[in-house]
This record gives structure tokens, C-alpha cells and sequence, in this order.
């Protein structure tokens, strides 16, 4: 079968690497998104999509938009039968899904219409999902609007970050999409939204990384999971002479049987980490950064700042 592949971060790349391997839908090209800087310190970069894709030996092209232009064209003389597409970044309009035969195949991690936009895995953390579901379906111009011709069901680990969540999205959803293709030409149902049951996950802000330990510990620890690897959580802790340090938090968990205090107010250093409380409840801090310092043990930056019981942090 002839296919073309469109993607651009890591989550793609379990679903690249095994249309690559296939003798059946090897893609002919690989499009992606054009080189940017992909670190505060480094220059531009080539996309992972764009970097695997050139070690499996296939042609790339990174196009600033698909459905125009040069690289419209050179879609077209591809003749694909069937387009992947796997976080693309790209709004796909007409021209393209209508090119191939089979149309564009899509990978959402979510149980749709849960959960549609750029952030499913992420939103459905910070609402405290535990068990949600992956999603094969065909492309059409509204947003993962689409039939649906594959789902599996999908538990959201609450010791896992969205970080290690859409990773494990992504190798789950490369078998998935080529039981999909395979299905292709003997027929595959294709069923259709239920519009009443939609839901949507617009991208997070930077916003959204700001802790309210005004919250219960639970919505706390959830937020924490939601915003890794960005925008990350972030909160301030109060010093001895009336300003602010600002603390990135990259692990968390709740603190069971730890007392109660103001909300933000420290009740204990353990071997784990800062005990804290919230709204409803304790979250114990594990794995925190300092603005500017390397991320560490929580109890090891505790140690370095001498902090004690009744320090304050921001509610």
C-alpha cells in the first residue's frame, strides 16, 4: 500500500518505526515540521520525526504548511493511498484529506469524542482521569471530528506523569495503526461520533503550571502530572526577609496522616520530601528545582535552604 507519513514529536515516532519495518506500508515520505530551536541554549533542530525518519532511510520533507504550495505538489505526485498522520501540527484541509483513496488515518490518546484537541492526555490528568482510551479514526476538516475505526481502552497510571503517559500513548498506538491499514482493504467499520458525549482539550498555558495548593491535595498532585514536561508547576516559597523563591515542582504525591496547617504551610521535612498543606488534605513535594539550579531530591534542597516546619509557601 502505498502511504505517506505525517508527524512531528516523540509520540510519533513508535508508529513511524513500525510502518518503517513494515514491508507492507513503508511510507514512501515523511513529512514534518520545519527545523526550530528546540532548547533555550541550542539553535535550530530538525523534528524527531525528521531525525528518525532520515536514520530509517526515508525521505523527508519539512513544510511549513501541507496543503499548499511545493509541498501540496509533492504530495500529490506521491500518489499515497492512504496518509498517517500522528501529531502533525497542522490543520490537514481539503486538498490533502481528499488525496488518498482511504483518506488520513489519525492517532488521538483519548477515548473520543472525549477529550479533542492538541492536549488529551495532559487535560484528562489535570481532571483526574484514571480510565480513558486510544482512537484510530479517519480525518475529516473539524477538529477530531472524525469516524472512529479502531478504540482500545486505556488506564491513565496515577503514578505516571502526561510526560511518561503520552509515551506509552505512543507505543500502544503504533500496533493499533497498522491493525488499522491492515483492515483497510477487507473493510473496516467506520463509526461515527456521538456528538453529545463530546468534550475538548485545548492546548495548556503557561497558566496553567501555577499551583493553587488552595486546591485539594489530590487536583495538587494532578496538575503536577498535567503540565510535565511544560509548561511544568511552579509555586513560591516565602523567605526570612519578606520576598519570594520561585520553585519548580517535578513529582509530587499525596501526604496521608501528615496533620493540618494554613494552606501552603509546611508541616514536615521527611526522607521523601516537603510535606505541604493544601485546601483538603497534604501533598508531599519530591522532586523539586530551584529557578536556575538542577532539578533534586526535595528533602536535599530542603537541607540546602535550612527549611522548617511553618515556612510558607504561596496558596
Amino acid at each position: 500500500m502505498r502511504t505517506v507519513f505525517l508527524g512531528t514529536p516523540e509520540i510519533a515516532l513508535p508508529t513511524l518505526r513500525a510502518m518503517a519495518a513494515s514491508s507492507e506500508f513503508r511510507p514512501l515520505a515523511v513529512f514534518t515540521q520545519p527545523a526550530a530551536r528546540r532548547s533555550r541554549r541550542g539553535g535550530a533542530e530538525s523534528s524527531p520525526v525528521g531525525v528518525e525518519a532520515l536514520r530509517l532511510g526515508l525521505p523527508v520533507h519539512e513544510v511549513e504548511a501541507v496543503s499548499g504550495g511545493e509541498a501540496l505538489q509533492r504530495l500529490v505526485e506521491l500518489r499515497p493511498e492512504v496518509i498517517v498522520v500522528v501529531a502533525f501540527g497542522q490543520i490537514l484541509k481539503k486538498a490533502v484529506l481528499n488525496l488518498p483513496r482511504h483518506g488520513c488515518l489519525n492517532f488521538h490518546p483519548s477515548m473520543l469524542p472525549k477529550y479533542r484537541g492538541a492536549a488529551p492526555v495532559q487535560r484528562a490528568v489535570l481532571d483526574g482521569v484514571v480510565e480513558s482510551g486510544l482512537t484510530i479514526m479517519r480525518l475529516v476538516r473539524r477538529l477530531d471530528a472524525g469516524p472512529i475505526l479502531l478504540q482500545r481502552p486505556w488506564r491513565l497510571d496515577p503514578g505516571k506523569n502526561a510526560d511518561e503517559l503520552l509515551a506509552e500513548a505512543g507505543e500502544l498506538g503504533a500496533p493499533m495503526m497498522l491493525e488499522a491499514l491492515g483492515r483497510l482493504e477487507s473493510g473496516i467499520t467506520a463509526v461515527e461520533q456521538d456528538e453529545a458525549q463530546v468534550s475538548f482539550a485545548p492546548p495548556l498555558e503557561k497558566a496553567d503550571g501555577e499551583l493553587r495548593l488552595s486546591e485539594s491535595a489530590t487536583q495538587v498532585v494532578n496538575r503536577i502530572r498535567a503540565v510535565q514536561p511544560w509548561p511544568k508547576a511552579e509555586t513560591w516559597l516565602k523567605t526570612d526577609d519578606g520576598g519570594e523563591l520561585r520553585v519548580l515542582i517535578h513529582r509530587a504525591e499525596i501526604a496521608h496522616n501528615s496533620g493540618s496547617g494554613a494552606v501552603g504551610e509546611v508541616l514536615a521535612i521527611e526522607k521523601r520530601g516537603i510535606v505541604i498543606a493544601c485546601g483538603q488534605g497534604a501533598v508531599c513535594f519530591t522532586e523539586i528545582q530551584l529557578e536556575g539550579k538542577p532539578r533534586k531530591p526535595a528533602r536535599d534542597v530542603a537541607n540546602g535552604l535550612r527549611l522548617k516546619p511553618g515556612a510558607k509557601f504561596r496558596g
